[in-house]
């Protein structure tokens, strides 16, 4: 016969079910309120987050299903929504989608930040490189709208252009969470040389696709615009972001008036060093009064969010080290098809900033550029000792993928980088590597260890 449990296993017993119920509230908690684990509030504070979404702190975020009634009605229409506050300063509110499995927005969701380089450097555009009335930005190709809440956060008027309707839903209520009716124009559409009819897949919104003017199944109708005609007239653009897969060139043209009059001080394009990039550039510097210098950002820099708080931090010298080491003066098409690898591959591309001369030479008088140009000169004068490794950290491609014939080039290179960290064999060559962006495969590099002064 079974004997009856003892008061003592019964209350065993009784642990164990709260000890499971604990675990499974604190999965349904953390299925709602994401929070960066290096700065993990208090009970009380999470709990007032949750309540009033408007207090949440940077790195937090907050599920649908927490919001109060009047958060609810905000984002009235989306249910499949994630409220979270950035790590960029200024910060703010933003809506995106819970369940989006695409890398941008899976970066926002757990990141609560984007494409750090282009923050950091947007951040000094805003703050320092453009002066007087260059109040206004544009963002062709909003995709998420990172870029046009981070100027609008700086205190610049916004035009935000967007094929897609799904991504300006969610853009109506980060406008909304933040107050910021009145500052970002919201325009549903592509930018073309002639006003009509465009297309655009909405089947996969969250993918940046460029608007055509191909119809076909599963492709809905949406505007052409003309830069020209939907910018204010005399408005003075501080930066211009151009990123909608292949249709810059044409964007460009759409505004030949605001180009000519040199109303823009600074632009910002992913360069894929296609033949469709290439015209884009062309095309950019023909209608341009005033000439451009350069800055190539190789893809793959990274950051975390509570990085951007320590503008002294090794993360953010870093990416000062490449943006000095990034600056080509002679920015012309045909120039930087050097910089590229003699096969680009599908995917390649760098992050090209165009400035005029004021504006570079206020870069160059700023501190943290002034600093990542006193390393290179000090690198000039190190030797470097390196040891063979396998390894997964494979890290951006300094010098934007630069290959070298022999080992002895390459360390030399890399010595006189501070960007670079390590030399990776690839085939019968050899590249230099940056610290982030870690690869995912075992590959056989030779790492540097230290560096002294030449002897």
């Amino acid at each position: 016969m079974r004997s009856r449990p003892t008061s003592r296993s019964r209350g065993l017993l009784l642990l164990v079910l709260f000890g499971i119920a604990g675990l499974a509230w604190n999965s349904r908690v953390s299925s709602i309120v994401e929070v960066v684990p290096a700065a993990i509030p208090q009970a009380a504070e999470l709990q007032e987050a949750k309540q009033d979404p408007a207090r949440l702190r940077q790195g937090q975020s907050v599920g649908y299903t927490a919001l109060t009634d009047e958060m609810k009605q905000i984002v009235d229409g989306l249910t499949d929504v994630v409220v979270l506050r950035t790590w960029a300063t200024p910060s703010w509110l933003h809506a995106v989608s819970a369940t989006a499995k695409d890398d941008a927005s899976k970066e926002l969701r757990t990141q609560k930040l984007r494409e750090c380089p282009l923050t950091l450097l947007a951040q000094w555009v805003f703050d320092e490189g453009c002066v007087g009335d260059f109040t206004f930005a544009i963002d062709i190709g909003m995709n998420l709208g990172w870029f046009s809440a981070l100027a609008a956060a700086s205190g610049l008027h916004v035009l935000a252009v967007e094929p897609r309707q799904a991504p300006l839903r969610y853009m109506e209520k980060t406008i909304a969470l933040n107050g910021w009716q009145g500052r970002i124009d919201l325009l549903h559409g592509g930018l073309a040389e002639a006003s009509g009819q465009l297309y655009v897949d909405e089947s996969r919104w969250w993918e940046r696709r460029s608007a055509s003017r191909e119809a076909g199944d599963g492709r809905s109708a949406t505007k052409a615009l003309r830069l020209d005609d939907a910018v204010p007239p005399d408005s003075k653009v501080c930066l211009l972001k151009a990123d909608c897969r292949g249709c810059e060139a044409e964007a460009f043209r759409s505004g030949k008036e605001l180009l000519a009059a040199g109303s823009i001080q600074v632009v910002q394009m992913e360069y894929d060093h296609s033949p469709a990039a290439q015209s884009a550039l062309e095309t950019l510097q023909q209608l341009s009064p005033r000439p451009w210098q350069c800055i190539l950002l190789p893809a793959g820099l990274r950051c975390a969010g509570a990085d951007l708080l320590d503008a002294e931090g090794e993360a953010l010298r870093e990416i000062w080290d490449f943006i000095f080491a990034g600056v080509h003066v002679d920015c012309r098409a045909a120039k930087l098809v050097e910089t590229a690898p003699e096969q680009v591959m599908r995917g390649y591309h760098t992050d090209l900033w165009l400035v005029h001369d004021d504006t570079m030479d206020r870069l160059r008088a700023e501190p943290r550029f002034v600093a990542a140009s006193q390393r290179a000169a000090e690198a000039a004068n190190q030797q470097c000792e390196y040891s063979s490794s396998q390894t997964a950290e494979q890290g951006v491609c300094d010098l934007l993928c630069h290959e070298f014939t022999t080992l002895e080039e390459a360390q030399r290179a890399c010595d006189a980088r501070p960007s670079c960290t390590k030399v990776l064999q690839r085939g019968d060559s050899f590249e230099l590597r940056g610290g982030s962006a870690p690869g995912s495969a075992q590959v056989p590099a030779y790492l540097k260890l230290a560096c002294k002064l030449a002897q």
